[in-house]
């Protein structure tokens, strides 16, 4: 910080005229336009002014509140002298101080018992004569902050001369001028970090909202946010039996806090949403979620639904939102309004579902949209409502869905008001890549193909695939799990034990599982080909059972989860391969089966590859 302005010593006042005056005004205004700390810098220039007066007190108050408000306050913010009064309150519309305020003037009084709006010190708890004093407002133009005062002059009999009055109505000016500065500084830095936060918070939000897919996925959406951060959001998800859950959402209200709770109902439905398939009972978990942390007032509009693409129905909860649309394949429209309240009307805590409403959408398609579609206004001024909206969809219905999204979004004009979302589930491109799956579809033998790195935080990949080509084989949710739970365990024991061991021996591998799921003749086969060192099957047998130790039984556990663990013969250049098969029979049990493992069969059917007994479980 800049040095603040020094006193000067008694011979030096002595001797001040009236070209030294005008060096301390220009003093202080260069002290207040270099400081960077503005109280510091006010302190040090009230001791100057008082010194340079020969003031004996002096105290600066700045306003709290609001001029003109009787409840407004003057608190004292520096002050020099006998006293120490800082943080001391007086009301702005009282007392001399409270009268050079309101007239937007310096007050000087030459004797101070004589006036009547003196508010004498003994009557605020305060020993302290004043003889004398002046008043200056700091203020710019009609903007009042505070006023400054010197009180006594140093010297019997001496009273404050309407040449220091002037004086100091001029320094106050400055210090009036250099607060406005601090002012519009601080409040300037606060824009720019507000603006920082929201661009943060817009960019929170972006990650939020699912991966774009192809255009032809028949599930699509559209978020465009009318002031950086945005109350509406949308999300769609690929459920393990191969529907597609999706929700589109709207929170009351503007500005960061409906961004905070959009952000909370957006996880809350993408994390629930995997464990509850019902539209109506999500609705109800999300909203329990939701009211123990929502303001008072605010609530959550909100449409859920699980689109099936092989029965080409659709179940749906709306809570409170607007109507969704269906266009039939013929080119009809069908309002589906709101059968329930909106989330935190209520706050519900009981888990009662949502109604929920099911439609059938056979070769044709449902749009969800927020008010920012429906309230868009024409050239001519007029709302475009829902009639509106369904002649914008009319016009592109022959489009792709994602094109046609955008191309609806764009035919809204400019003067949307409101943050734009916007949903279409299209029947008609069911037969397309439901969400843009990087997964490899080969033929209805093959179910998946895949190569993940050989990571630990890849293998959440594998077991939803496995989860859902086992449903998709028509298997128990038990059965599935069994599967996951054995292919998991090989696949662990393929990156610690296989890629592990080689690197600690400074072997450069690609590290990399080849995964694949295969309808088998009665079951899943489920084969994993590595390229770590090659494994001797009969190296890798599991510790015996009754051997009191750990580690060494994920062999044990892949054979009481699968009907058969086989090596076989790797492809050129991988180092193993093993195969992992579980039949499906009645009731979606597994086969009989040898009761001891290892005693399979078939030729090489052994224990997963690389399980040395260490770490395995």
């Amino acid at each position: 910080m800049p040095a603040a302005p020094t006193p000067r010593s008694p011979q030096r006042r002595a001797t001040r005229s009236g070209g030294d005056h005008l060096d301390l005004v220009a003093e202080l205004i260069e002290a207040f336009a270099d400081s960077e700390d503005l109280d510091a810098t006010l302190a040090a220039a009230l001791a100057r002014i008082a010194e340079a007066l020969d003031a004996d007190a002096a105290g600066l108050f700045l306003l709290d509140g609001t001029f003109g408000d009787p409840a407004a306050r003057l608190r004292c913010r520096a002050c020099v002298g006998p006293v120490d009064i800082r943080q001391l309150q007086l009301p702005a519309d009282r007392g001399i101080h409270g009268r050079a305020l309101a007239r937007n003037a310096t007050e000087w009084v030459a004797d101070a018992a004589a006036d009547p709006d003196l508010l004498a010190p003994a009557s605020i708890g305060i020993d302290y004569t004043i003889r004398s004093m002046i008043c200056a407002p700091l203020s710019h133009r009609d903007e009042r902050y505070g006023v400054v005062e010197l009180l006594n002059p140093r010297g019997r009999g001496r009273r404050f001369s309407a040449r220091d009055a002037e004086l100091l109505g001029l320094l106050a000016t400055a210090a009036a001028i250099a607060i406005r500065n601090a002012r519009l500084t601080a409040a300037l830095l606060a824009q720019n970090r507000l603006r920082r936060e929201l661009e943060l918070a817009a960019d929170v939000q972006r990650q939020l909202l699912p991966p774009t897919p192809a255009s032809t996925a028949p599930v699509q959406g559209l978020n465009r946010p009318a002031h950086g951060v945005s109350g509406d959001f949308y999300d769609a998800l690929q459920l393990p039996d191969g529907r597609i859950a999706f929700a589109l959402a709207d929170v009351s209200g503007k500005g960061l806090n409906a961004a905070l709770i959009m952000v909370k109902a957006a996880t809350l439905f993408r994390s629930l949403a995997k464990r509850v398939y019902e539209p109506g009972l999500l609705l109800s978990r999300i909203e329990t979620e939701l009211c123990e942390t929502m303001a008072f007032g605010m609530f959550v509009t909100m449409v859920i639904g699980v689109y099936d693409p092989a029965s080409h129905q659709i179940r749906l909860a709306n809570a409170g939102h607007l109507p969704a649309l269906k266009r039939a394949a013929d080119g009809g429209f069908e309002e589906f309004p709101a059968t329930d309240p909106p989330l935190g009307i209520q706050c519900r805590l009981d888990n009662d579902r949502y109604r929920e409403t099911t439609l059938s959408i056979a070769g044709g398609c449902l749009y969800l949209y927020t008010d920012g579609a429906s309230e868009a206004r024409d050239a001519s001024g007029r709302m475009l409502g829902s009639e509106g909206l369904k002649a914008l969809i009319e016009r592109h219905a022959d489009a792709a869905p994602g094109t046609r999204l955008t191309a609806i979004a764009d035919g809204l004009g400019d003067d949307v008001r409101d943050d734009l979302t916007l949903l279409v589930i299209d029947d008609r491109y069911a037969a397309a890549e439901p969400l843009g799956a990087s997964v490899r579809r080969r033929s209805v033998a093959e179910l998946v193909a895949q190569t993940i790195p050989a990571e630990a935080g890849q293998l959440k990949i594998v077991r939803r695939l496995v989860e859902a080509a086992s449903r998709e084989a028509g298997a128990s949710v038990e059965w599935a799990q069994d599967l996951v739970l054995a292919v998991d365990e090989a696949c662990q024991n393929i990156i610690r034990h296989g890629y592990g061991a080689a690197a600690k021996a400074g072997a450069a591998l690609g590290e990399k599982i080849e995964f694949s799921i295969r309808k088998a003749a009665d079951g899943l086969e489920v084969e994993l080909i590595d390229y770590a060192p090659t494994v001797d099957a009969q190296d890798c047998r599991g510790r015996a059972l009754d051997e009191v130790r750990p580690g060494g039984l994920g062999t044990h556990l892949m054979h009481a989860l699968t009907d058969r663990v086989q090596f076989r013969a790797p492809p050129k250049g991988a180092g193993n391969r093993l195969v992992l098969t579980k039949k499906l029979v009645r009731g979606f049990g597994r086969a009989d089966r040898p009761a001891e493992a290892g005693q399979d069969a078939d030729p090489g059917v052994d224990h997963p590859p690389h399980d040395k007994g260490s770490g395995s479980r």
